[in-house]
């Protein structure tokens, strides 16, 4: 018995003395630590990163963008069952200690006395609050020793509700979520005080692991967790150990996937946002609180994001029905349904129950509908059996008279750009953005066809040509220089060309060997430099085929480029910005965002080459999509090789639109596709849609251009020709 009491006090003694060196070598490590201790007062003041706000030219917002998804909640607005869930999982000693728990610090330090490595715990809450938004995140007794003496201190500078605002919204709970209502919302679709007790267990249960208990990936360690959490509330005295009980029986019920922030307008706020993070970075953007507004017309941007889906949807159907999105085997349920593929809405996702003349579908929605011939009309069949199967998962448009539907595979970009100040009024970058995020308006390159001649022509007027100027449209080979060989650009279907025809025509007709031959006469480089100065990016020499369209660019620099011969011959840098201020400071100034740069184009020269657009509307490759259209208006065609690309590029004094239809993958469009029988139709559907906001006006004479009655055949001055304009004789060309 004397040995136990012996050893016993051997042992108290040891611990003591383990415990009184732990205590010194703390208290030495923190006088050393004084010094370097983090500044805590910025967190009386501080506030979680912040969502930039996006407006529109009219000042109306269009989108919140951030790096982090949070709402913040004041502590006062956030309900006493969620504080109270948290307090009991993460701090049940959250009122009554002052930042630190004395024993959870000891053990810690025991643990780096003896060159323990496993993660050292018990945490309050004032003690996360620091390690996060102070003193970091480094695994040592030194960090820890930081951490208890800033957690006292804010403890007693800032008070309880305090910090626990800056906790609850900055905590991350899983799912891309920061902040207690952002977690409400991705996981349960509801705001903070539509949670019950439940819910509020399972937010809290995720901090310790937000991604390890994430309740859609994981569900049954989130379950786990949710009920650890409501035994601690329980003992709490925060509900009674009966609807603990009652929480802990349910399942863990989460929607199925995080609801995206739906943004309106989404491929401009991209576009903005880019052009925001190139100017300020990307930080500032996501996390600086700004106030910006754009160029952006929400009437323009609804018309072409209408629009251009629709027309897609058509253009895909001229390649047929592909099939069903999958089969299934019986029995079939709502639930059995899969989702819908990203970027199908509004459509729907059903399942064939029954075929014949009709056939009768199950949609996700438990809703059964009928679809009729008429609704499958544009596949060639004329009943669904000879279309369909039973257990055949299709995508419906499932309005008043439901019709068949599939993904498009081809896609497009719309660019709506006002020239006199660079100003993008509406920016489309493909089918849905849900589908893919990819800009094909202001990110994609691809060959632009016949709608890169215009530039041509437009070197040769700077030079003295005009619309009436002879042209030879007959087979032609360049020598390209040394080691480059001979160029023979391929004859259209005339076979040997049209011969002698004047200048406008050969651009009205999109002639490729009279091209080709203007380049040649022009010289290479005077287009390239012209190009340049437009604001193209081109590769070093360019080629000699650049006059068909064979160099690679975007919507948006097609937009740039003919602004410049709509607004008079002033290049443009396009705008998405207009302004962005920070707590109500303007942080640069409009002109950093894009618009109006040099003149680059004599203003005769310009008008020269804008009248001919005019012609090719009225009698060339854009005539029939524009036949009828009652305001004056220019434009160019552009088709490349096997008609992978298909453009249009619309010109007045007041708008350019460029529009580009093709594949991704660069596989061909569907037969008889081009730009004129293509992509100028979508330009003419958005310019009716929007007619009474966006009325292209007339293009004006400017001094030094006089107009004249011609042949358009022969070039030759007519009575009963038509008006073009041309270069006064007293006044040379200028560049």
């Amino acid at each position: 018995m004397r040995l136990v009491r012996l050893a016993a006090g051997g042992l108290l003694a040891g611990g003591a003395a383990v415990g009184l060196i732990a205590a010194g070598l703390a208290l030495a490590l923190a006088r050393q630590e004084l010094p370097s201790l983090p500044d805590h007062a910025p967190l009386r003041t501080y506030v979680p990163a912040l969502a930039s706000e996006i407006r529109a030219a009219d000042g109306s917002l269009v989108a919140r963008v951030a790096d982090e998804n949070r709402k913040f909640v004041p502590v006062a607005a956030i309900p006493p069952i969620v504080v109270a869930a948290f307090l009991s999982a993460e701090d049940r000693n959250f009122r009554r200690h002052h930042g630190v728990d004395v024993s959870a610090l000891a053990r810690a330090a025991a643990v780096g006395i003896k060159g323990g490595t496993r993660r050292i715990g018990g945490s309050t809450i004032t003690q996360q609050v620091v390690k996060n938004l102070l003193v970091g995140d480094e695994r040592s007794l030194r960090r820890k020793i930081r951490e208890a003496i800033v957690a006292l201190r804010i403890e007693r500078d800032l008070g309880k509700d305090r910090i626990l605002e800056i906790y609850l919204n900055e905590v991350y709970l899983g799912s891309g979520a920061y902040g207690v209502a952002a977690a409400a919302e991705s996981y349960f679709g509801k705001p903070l005080h539509g949670l019950d007790a439940g819910e509020a267990a399972l937010l809290a249960g995720l901090p310790k692991a937000p991604t390890a208990a994430d309740p859609r990936r994981h569900p049954a360690r989130a379950r786990e967790r949710r009920d650890y959490v409501l035994r601690r509330m329980a003992e709490d005295g925060v509900i009674d150990a009966a609807a603990a009980r009652a929480f802990a029986a349910r399942p863990v019920a989460v929607l199925r996937r995080r609801p995206a922030e739906e943004v309106r307008y989404g491929w401009f706020v991209a576009a903005a946002r880019r052009s925001l993070a190139e100017r300020l970075g990307p930080a500032v953007v996501g996390r600086g609180g700004l106030d910006v507004r754009t160029t952006l017309d929400p009437r323009l941007q609804d018309a072409a994001e209408e629009v251009l889906r629709r027309n897609l949807v058509r253009l895909d159907r001229q390649g047929g029905w592909r099939g069903p999105e999958e089969r299934l085997r019986p029995p079939f349920s709502a639930s059995t349904v899969p989702e819908e593929p990203a970027g199908a809405a509004p459509w729907r996702a059903g399942v064939v129950l029954q075929v014949g003349r009709s056939a009768r579908i199950l949609l996700r929605d438990g809703r059964t509908v009928e679809l009729a011939p008429e609704g499958f009309a544009w596949t060639g069949r004329r009943t669904a059996s000879a279309l369909l199967e039973p257990g055949d998962v299709v995508l419906l448009d499932a309005g008043p008279k439901p019709s068949l539907q599939q993904m498009p595979e081809v896609e497009g970009a719309m660019t709506v750009m006002d020239p006199r100040s660079g100003d993008v009024l509406a920016v489309v970058g493909g089918f849905s953005r849900s589908r893919s995020e990819f800009d094909r308006a202001t990110q994609a390159r691809r060959q632009p066809g016949s709608s890169f001649k215009t530039f041509v022509y437009l070197a040769a007027v700077s030079i003295g040509y005009d619309g009436s100027s002879p042209v030879l449209d007959v087979p032609i080979a360049i020598d390209q220089g040394p080691g480059r060989g001979w160029w023979r650009p391929s004859s259209e279907s005339s076979g040997a060309g049209l011969g002698l025809i004047p200048m406008r025509r050969a651009l009205e007709l999109s002639r490729n060997m009279a091209s080709a031959r203007i380049l040649n006469d022009v010289g290479q480089n005077a287009v390239e430099s012209l190009l340049r100065k437009l604001g193209f990016e081109l590769p070093s020499p360019m080629p000699m085929s650049a006059a068909l369209g064979t160099v690679e660019t975007s919507p948006l620099a097609m937009a740039a480029g003919y602004a410049a011969i709509a607004n008079g011959g002033t290049m443009v840098r396009p705008r998405f910005v207009a302004s962005a201020s920070s707590s109500g400071n303007r942080i640069a100034p409009s002109s950093d965002w894009g618009g109006k740069g040099a003149r680059v184009v004599d203003p005769v020269d310009a008008a020269i080459v804008a009248d001919e657009l005019r012609g090719v509307v009225q009698r060339g490759t854009a005539r029939n999509a524009f036949a009828g259209f009652p305001d004056p208006i220019g434009g160019k065609t552009g088709t490349t090789n096997d008609n992978k690309d298909a453009w249009f590029v619309a010109v007045a004094p007041n708008l350019v639109v460029a529009t580009w239809i093709g594949r991704d993958d660069a596989r061909p469009l569907p037969p008889g596709a081009s730009g004129g029988h293509t992509a100028a139709p979508v330009v003419r559907e958005f310019l009716d849609a929007v007619r009474d906001r966006l009325r292209p006006e007339p293009f004006g004479v400017p001094e030094g251009a006089t107009t004249q009655l011609v042949d358009p055949k022969t070039g030759l001055p007519s009575k009963q020709g038509i008006e073009v304009v041309g270069r006064s004789a007293a006044v040379p060309s200028q560049e």
